[in-house]
Order: structure tokens, then sequence, then C-alpha cells
């Protein structure tokens, strides 16, 4: 009975502990959950699992394994930190403050997830494909997997993805890695269903309807050039204005007048001189 007594208090502790995560080479600082208020800190020591990582008391602070240089302790409220985590790191933290344990603290020192790549594998009639977020996982975990396809955003979803070509739409799709600590998307990938011949014919069409456009704005620059025999921005008129279509006659001599000279028709003097007798 006193043995079974004695674990209860291990299995609480354990299912009441924080989960952190970290990622390799970063700094974090562990917090013990109660420190007390009234009684002076005579002691201070966390352990790394059953081992002691480091501790306090009234001779000093000593550090102990892979924390020596790499640990500090704050003998005010308690606060361990650990600098340039690496995964050996990981592990459960047990305050005691003043010989009283306080919450453990799970701590998971895990790497950044790779930026992944999409692999297509499909059946022969090329109509069921397999699309996989590939990626090396190891070290990384636990690891979520979000397929994007056009609008449509898959979270939480699984590592291979299948689609069909009867009900798949998006032209383009891509998968994103993610964990507690990093997240990384894939290149956007064309989908399988998406062939050559289906983007050669969309590029085709917009350029056919360029140069549709094009030739009729030629056209009309020049069927106003002939009709009007000037040039559209030669014209002080708007293209919905009538007078924008009217050819403009040239009176040369009104445009004389305005400049106050007078053409006359030449007369052909015959007769005007006069041989001598």
């Amino acid at each position: 009975m006193q043995v079974c007594l004695s674990v209860i208090p291990v299995i609480l502790a354990t299912c009441t502990a924080t989960k952190v995560y970290k990622k390799v080479g970063d700094d974090v600082v562990l917090r013990p959950d109660a420190v007390p208020d009234t009684s002076p800190l005579t002691s201070i020591l966390w352990k790394h699992g059953y081992d002691i990582a480091i501790q306090w008391d009234t001779e000093g602070v000593e550090a102990f394994r892979q924390f020596k240089d790499r640990a500090t302790l704050n003998n005010v409220n308690g606060e361990l930190t650990i600098m340039g985590l690496t995964q050996n790191d990981s592990g459960t933290y047990t305050p005691e403050i003043n010989f009283v344990s306080a919450t453990q603290t799970h701590l998971a020192v895990i790497l950044p997830v790779p930026q992944p790549t999409v692999l297509t594998s499909c059946d022969d009639e090329r109509t069921i494909c397999t699309l996989t977020c590939a990626g090396n996982t190891t070290g990384a975990k636990p690891v979520t997997y979000t397929w994007k396809f056009g609008d449509s955003v898959e979270t939480n979803s699984s590592m291979k993805h299948i689609i069909q070509k009867d009900t798949s739409s998006a032209g383009e799709f891509m998968c994103e890695l993610q964990n507690p600590v990093s997240i990384k998307s894939s290149l956007s990938t064309r989908s399988p269903f998406f062939t050559e011949s289906e983007a050669g014919l969309k590029v085709n069409t917009g350029l056919t309807v360029f140069i549709c456009l094009l030739t009729v704005v030629v056209v009309l620059v020049l069927f106003h050039k002939f009709r009007t025999g000037m040039w559209f921005f030669q014209k002080a008129f708007m293209p919905w204005e009538a007078d924008f279509w009217r050819k403009e006659e040239r009176q040369y001599g009104d445009a004389n007048e305005s400049n106050g000279t007078t053409t006359h028709p030449e007369k052909a003097q015959a007769g005007e001189e006069t041989p001598m007798t």
C-alpha cells in the first residue's frame, strides 16, 4: 500500500507537466510554478530526468554535465535558463524550491522542418494520382501537413493525398510542413491532369485576342487618316464628336486673306510690248 501511495504523486506530476517546444540552437527559460513568498530561499534545484542539472544553495551555484557553461539559475525567482539548446537537452525538468518539488516541465528540442517537395505518382490511364509531400522530418516531429489546391486548403492532412481527374479542377497545388517551431512550403506544382496542350491553348487564345484587338485599333487609325486626311492626334475633337471623323477642307484663299495678301489669276499680256516703228 505504501508503494502505491508513493507512485501516485509521480503519476500526477507527469500528467500535469507543462509542454515546451524549442528549436535546436535556441535559448529557453524554465520557470517554477510556485515560489514561497514568506520563507527565504535557501535551496533551488532543477533535475533533468532523475539527474541534477543545476543547483543553488548558500554556498553558490553548480551546474552538471552538458549544462556546465550553458545554464544559469536565478536565485530570486528560481528560473533556469539554458542557452544553445541541443536535442540532448530534451526531457523532463523538475524544480525543487526549498526541497519542495514543483510542477514539471517537459522540454522538447526539435529541428525545423525542411522545405518539402511534391512528388506525383499516377496510374497508367492518368486518371488517379497520388501526391506525396516529401521531406526528411527526422528530429522535427511532431509534424502536420497542409495541402493547398488553388483557393482550397486542407489542414491537418496526411503526407499523401489522392486526387482524381474527374473531381480535381485546380491547375496548381502545393504542400506545407509545420511543427511547433517552424513552417515551410513547397514550390507550386502543376497538376498532372493539366497537360502541355491545354497550357499552349490558353496561351494561344490570349495571344489571338490581343492580336485581334491590336488589328482593330490599327484599322481605325488608318481609316481615320484616310477619311479626314490627318492623324487622329492632330484633331482638336474627341472620337465621340462628329467633327472628329469629318474632313477639314483648307480654304487657301481665306487663309491668304487672313494673312493680308490677295492672290489673282495671271493674265496673258498680249501686245504688252509694242514694236518700234
